[in-house]
């Protein structure tokens, strides 16, 4: 489809945050999310959508799972999280349907991409600070993207399974809630089950500690 102008999306983010978050509205603070979309149904033209939703309140730390769906993979994607992929919807359902706040993907040979809500950071049990390879298919969200312009020692890798098992930290990372220690994943603690240096370290990029 052809790109977008960037001054209509522009101004359907202004509009769209003024009436959902505006300060005028008893109800809220003016905090929350709105997610863009550009798509078309079969037999029309291509247009933009907006979906408001207000930023509740978030844990300290996150619980997370390795999701039972499988990552597509780059595709023709090209860094975008398309709608309508199976394994994101599926992915969101698990953690709608469940007390997680994360379920990891990883793609058909076992390497971690991402999570279904945000980027991951990890820290390794050698005490390297990695990010999985973005080639494999994840989205570089702003959130990774700030972190890895900051800290250029943060290394691309494929990571197994075995690699979280063994990690001394894994991060959830994304521009709104910034860095978020995942502590547990499938009823496990990572490390310890508490935040560690690296999350608070990362955390001060945020504004957060």
């Amino acid at each position: 489809m052809p790109v977008p102008a960037q001054i209509e999306i522009e101004s359907l983010l202004v509009e769209s945050a003024r009436s959902a978050f505006g300060k005028h509205k008893s109800d809220g603070d003016g905090d929350g999310i709105l997610r863009i979309e550009w798509s078309r149904a079969a037999a029309g033209p291509p247009e933009l959508r907006v979906v408001p939703r207000a930023l509740g309140p978030e844990p300290d730390s996150w619980l997370a799972a390795i999701s039972a769906a499988t990552h597509p993979g780059p595709g023709k994607r090209r860094n975008t999280k398309f709608v309508d992929v199976e394994a994101y919807d599926f992915a969101r359902e698990e953690v709608r349907k469940s007390e997680l706040d994360e379920v990891l993907l990883f793609d058909d040979e076992g390497h971690l991409v991402e999570g279904v809500r945000s980027n991951l950071i990890l820290v390794t049990d050698s005490g390297r600070l990695v990010t999985p390879d973005l080639s494999l298919g994840a989205v570089e969200g702003l959130g990774l993207e700030l972190v890895l312009e900051s800290r250029p020692q943060i290394a691309m890798a494929r990571l197994t399974r075995d690699d979280l098992a063994s990690a001394r930290e894994l991060m959830s990372i994304n521009i709104v809630r910034g860095i978020v220690p995942i502590v547990e994943l499938d009823g496990r603690p990572i490390a310890k089950g508490r935040s560690g240096p690296w999350a608070r370290r990362l955390g001060s990029l945020f504004g957060s500690t």
